[in-house]
């Protein structure tokens, strides 16, 4: 990145932050909304190929030299791994730059997920390597009615889907196709779920049977 950029991707940034309330304390949803605002704004003024995106000396520039004060407003200077790049999903930034680019098209979807939603997604390698997996795992936990906490349905869709990956590879399935598949385990994941709660509901002590 030229010395333009950087300082143009600084003042941007920077700008953003104050609508969130930087330099003062934020509350986890202002952090929230904020990093959805950040990823957008991250892949519109670092215009990287997917090569350039992985390359973790580029992020470690990023949140110690160039975005340090909105780095430490963001995660503190506990957490190592937000501020040198040794893991991409991880890392205060690129977690970013890589959601908006998932997500292009669909900053709907993105939207709608929490944190830890999007740990569960882009953290499963064999899963969050591939953009049309996460989107329409996404998009099909997003769309659930009732009662079923996500995080559980996200945590045993997610575990499904990987022992389905052993078995079929899904570059070679059209999106709608994607799309069917991670609808129909979700629905596995709900029946599961259901079949699992309604003892519980009942009073029956699973424990004992």
């Amino acid at each position: 990145m030229s010395a333009n950029r950087v300082r143009d991707l600084i003042d941007s940034v920077s700008l953003l932050g104050q609508k969130y309330g930087f330099p003062g304390s934020a509350g986890p949803e202002a952090r929230v909304a904020f990093d959805r605002s950040a990823a957008a704004l991250l892949r519109s003024r670092m215009d990287l190929s997917w090569a350039e995106a992985g390359n973790r000396d580029l992020w470690s520039f990023i949140s110690l030299v160039a975005l340090p004060h909105l780095t430490m407003w963001r995660f503190g200077a506990e957490n190592r791994e937000r501020w040198v790049a040794t893991d991409l999903t991880r890392h205060t930034w690129a977690r970013l730059w890589w959601q908006a680019v998932v997500f292009a098209g669909h900053e709907g979807i993105l939207a709608a997920l929490t944190e830890s939603d999007l740990n569960q997604l882009l953290e499963r390698r064999s899963i969050g390597g591939d953009p049309r997996l996460v989107r329409e795992i996404a998009r099909a936990v997003t769309q659930l009615s009732g009662s079923t906490p996500r995080r559980k349905v996200i945590r045993d869709v997610t575990l499904r889907l990987m022992r389905y990956l052993a078995f079929v590879d899904v570059r070679a399935l059209a999106d709608q196709q994607v799309r069917d598949l991670c609808s129909a385990l979700t629905a596995e994941t709900l029946r599961r779920l259901a079949a699992e709660e309604l003892p519980r509901q009942r009073g029956v002590n699973l424990s004992a049977m």
